[in-house]
């Protein structure tokens, strides 16, 4: 029997061969056996649709991704924001005349800079970043024509994950933007402690450890620290320490990575002598019996 696929050769094993959207077995030589198998694994690996002219071993077409999961984060942001479509074409429009018009997006008038989903007066997105949302988040912005921008110091990126809404256009339509981004940490913060109790634990649990012994501590790994231990704190699970004094360290601390200006050693003593007074201040910080019961 010769193989069935270019009939030159003898046929030598069976493949399922999809034709006109149906599974179909043929026997066929080796050699068109290793085309097909390349062709399917080709095939799985696409992420963008073939241009003309391209071999089928080109990327995803949209009916090939039309039935793929869609990352709930990402879809409820996004649905949530209606409307947005045009805008979106718009905000195209307005970026190609407007690149130097860069906005950031501060508190609205009559907020504090400092509550429960603000420190610094930027969104605290803590809960999103958890649960491992936050690349979704910043692929939603880019769509969006907009960006996150959040602090870079002391060589951790995006410390605290604190950020500013960067944007162009209208300030209304940014607006519209923070208050999904704080409904969607809001979720993200339930989901946290209701679905998720051992990631949180497990981050507090890190953060006080490494505050309770380090013996190097930069500005940026603190404000870092502090970062879930904000949102125990907002919770009541902590003894030892308030919102009110977390906030005001947060407050305070220069995250202008200016000690990187500073020789090797100095730096190293500035950074000790942090350690230690951070080690005192938090040596009598522990879970509260309301959180042990959570977490253990």
């Amino acid at each position: 029997m010769k193989c069935e696929i270019c009939h030159n050769h003898d046929a030598q094993t069976a493949v399922n061969v999809e034709a006109d959207g149906e599974l179909k077995e043929l026997y066929v030589c080796n050699e068109c056996a290793r085309r097909e198998r390349v062709g399917r694994q080709n095939k799985s690996q696409r992420t963008r649709k073939a241009k003309s002219g391209e071999s089928s071993g080109g990327e995803q077409t949209p009916a090939e991704t039309e039935n793929e999961p869609i990352n709930p984060i990402l879809e409820a942001f996004v649905n949530a924001v209606s409307g947005l479509a045009s805008d979106i074409e718009r905000a195209c429009r307005e970026s190609a005349s407007q690149a130097q018009d860069v906005r950031k997006l501060g508190p609205a008038k009559g907020r504090k800079a400092r509550d429960a989903f603000h420190v610094r007066g930027r969104l605290h997105l803590e809960g999103l970043n958890l649960i491992g949302e936050m690349e979704a988040v910043h692929r939603a912005m880019r769509a969006l024509g907009m960006k996150l921008e959040g602090i870079d110091a002391d060589g951790i990126r995006d410390t605290g994950h604190a950020y500013l809404i960067a944007y162009t256009g209208s300030e209304d339509r940014a607006r519209r933007v923070e208050a999904e981004l704080l409904e969607q940490e809001r979720n993200a913060r339930v989901r946290l402690f209701e679905e998720m109790p051992r990631v949180f634990a497990d981050s507090l649990c890190r953060a006080l450890a490494i505050l309770k012994n380090c013996r190097l501590l930069t500005p940026g790994e603190l404000f870092d620290l502090l970062s879930p231990l904000r949102l125990a704190a907002y919770e009541e699970m902590l003894d030892g320490i308030n919102v009110k004094e977390i906030d005001t360290l947060m407050d305070k601390m220069d995250l202008s990575s200016a000690e990187d200006n500073v020789s090797i050693p100095e730096r190293d003593n500035i950074d000790a002598e942090r350690a230690d007074q951070v080690n005192k201040r938090f040596v009598e910080v522990v879970l509260n019996e309301s959180a042990e019961g959570r977490f253990l």
